[in-house]
């Protein structure tokens, strides 16, 4: 299947709503993931960026508008500092069993991003595990001040990459922010409008709030 016609036939189902949408969506993405189990609910609005890269588990509900960004970040001829666990192969999304996606969340997973079992993203939080940095991390002589553009030249961007891992059991609270290289333990609770990145150090089973 040609990928202008996947595109369109996505661009139909997207939209459906209710059971019928549900059991669409399902059975036609489901032959798409790199692994998926069942009782996966995809709602109306949820949008995929290379679908191959990403592993769904079993009773999982990715919720309405929310998008998943997959593949492998292309670091040939860019400035790039890598940080945080170098665990999962860039591009990769792994969603284990028991997940949910709140609406309106947003995962990037260019640099790897891996969330454990029972775990929900709450609405609106977003996670990168490829950004932007305004400094050359990697050369403390470098007094350029780097563009924020992905649209500007290579060599006026600089690059931090890292994956991101989230435990069993944890929970990441509305309008959260997760950075390259953040890891949040096993059952820890990130608290409402939270930012973290590789330098947040949490222990397992706690409540953590950072603005």
């Amino acid at each position: 299947m040609s990928n202008h016609f996947c595109k369109l036939v996505e661009s139909f189902i997207r939209p459906i709503s209710g059971g019928i949408g549900r059991r669409l969506r399902y059975m036609y993405y489901r032959k798409k993931f790199k692994s998926c189990g069942e009782n996966v609910i995809i709602d109306e609005g949820v949008y995929f960026e290379n679908i191959q890269t990403i592993s769904v588990g079993s009773n999982v509900w990715i919720d309405k508008n929310t998008i998943l960004l997959g593949g492998a970040f292309n670091s040939d001829g860019r400035k790039v500092y890598k940080t945080g666990e170098n665990k999962i192969p860039w591009g990769d999304l792994l969603l284990g069993n028991g997940v949910h996606i709140a609406p309106f969340s947003l995962i990037q997973s260019h640099g790897g991003v891996s969330i454990g079992e029972n775990v929900t993203i709450a609405s609106g939080s977003k996670i990168y595990s490829l950004s932007h940095h305004y400094r050359n991390l990697n050369d403390k002589n470098d007094q350029k001040r780097y563009s924020f553009s992905t649209m500007a030249d290579k060599d006026d961007q600089f690059m931090i990459v890292g994956n991101v891992v989230i435990g069993d059991r944890a929970a990441i609270g509305l309008n959260s922010v997760l950075l390259p290289g953040t890891l949040v333990p096993d059952g820890t609770w990130i608290g409402v409008m939270s930012c973290l990145n590789s330098t947040d150090v949490l222990t397992p089973n706690s409540v953590y709030k950072k603005k």
